[in-house]
């Protein structure tokens, strides 16, 4: 995930979040979403942003069409795997899309759970995978989990869709997605990360713009290689956690009105290291002038907010 990071990353996050903010497992979490009262429309889709479980960063995005298609776009790490799997039971059970933006475990840990228990139905899962060659020689800290995601899919059985730049899909009625990148495999530095899916999913009412872990160079790709129009978004998923990823001109290309941080508390104070605010080495506190900067009316951050819904 991080560059240069020597250990795993679903390790190194939940072990730094358990030994400095004295996280535990009796910590509690509601296992029913909570939906505010749907808006009287059609061809539109509300979103929830879910929370940092147990304080890990993570990334989890659930998405309801009103003609009642849900959406996953990553789901989280594997502690998310036992909430995300009510929020969907409860919301009918089945999922027709599960987007995953890249093969970090923060990122698809809950889908390799929910997959294996087999209690969901998952109509397609949208990816963009690597090969196990290119994932071994640009980033081998990654490959046993890789191979896990790999595996579990073809045991799941589950159909797979792999998109190509600028691919469009209807999500629900008046829902649309639009692909703005897929692969960079030519991109061997931050490896996994500058390879994650992105794309924007509109309505007549909105669009969120959801860049994964996108870094620095996949960043500059799109920008030389997408429209103006295609960029624009009322909101903006920001990446890699918010704390480092694409650059400000990125942002400001975007135009967005409102940035969605899946970012727990102390990453978003850049407190890793748990002696205050901004002693940390993560550039969540720039990041956050950046979008300051360039006028975002709100921010949504699910370590601030727990798990929210937006319509």
């Amino acid at each position: 995930m991080f560059n240069n990071m020597k250990i795993e990353v679903k390790t190194f996050f939940l072990v730094l979040g358990l030994f400095l903010f004295s996280c535990s497992s009796s910590e509690e979490y509601t296992m029913k979403l909570e939906v505010k009262d749907f808006p009287s429309r059609t061809q539109d889709f509300s979103l929830w942003q879910l929370e940092p479980f147990f304080h890990e960063v993570q990334m989890g995005y659930i998405l309801k069409t009103d003609d009642n298609k849900i959406i996953i776009v990553d789901g989280g790490g594997v502690v998310a795997a036992p909430y995300l799997e009510s929020y969907i039971k409860q919301l009918g059970g089945t999922v027709h899309e599960w987007i995953i933006t890249h093969a970090h475990m923060d990122h698809m840990g809950a889908f390799l759970e929910i997959a294996d228990r087999k209690e969901i139905k998952i109509d397609m899962l949208v990816h963009v995978p690597p090969t196990k060659e290119w994932v071994l020689e640009n980033e081998p800290i990654s490959m046993d989990n890789f191979q896990s995601y790999i595996t579990t899919i073809q045991k799941a059985n589950v159909t797979v869709d792999v998109p190509h730049f600028n691919k469009e899909y209807t999500l629900g009625e008046g829902v649309t997605m639009k692909v703005l990148s897929a692969g960079n495999f030519e991109i061997t530095e931050n490896a996994i990360n500058n390879s994650s899916l992105v794309f924007k999913i509109s309505s007549k009412s909105k669009s969120i713009l959801f860049l994964g872990d996108m870094g620095i160079r996949g960043g500059e790709t799109i920008l030389l290689n997408s429209k103006a129009e295609d960029l624009k978004a009322d909101y903006v998923q920001m990446a890699h956690h918010g704390q480092s990823g694409v650059e400000k001109d990125f942002y400001n290309a975007v135009q967005a009105n409102y940035a969605l941080w899946p970012t727990p508390e102390w990453l978003w104070e850049n407190r890793a290291d748990g002696k205050g605010n901004n002693t940390g080495s993560f550039k969540t506190l720039l990041v956050r002038e950046w979008m300051q900067e360039l006028g975002i009316s709100k921010s949504y951050v699910s370590g601030l907010e727990g798990t929210v819904q937006i319509d």
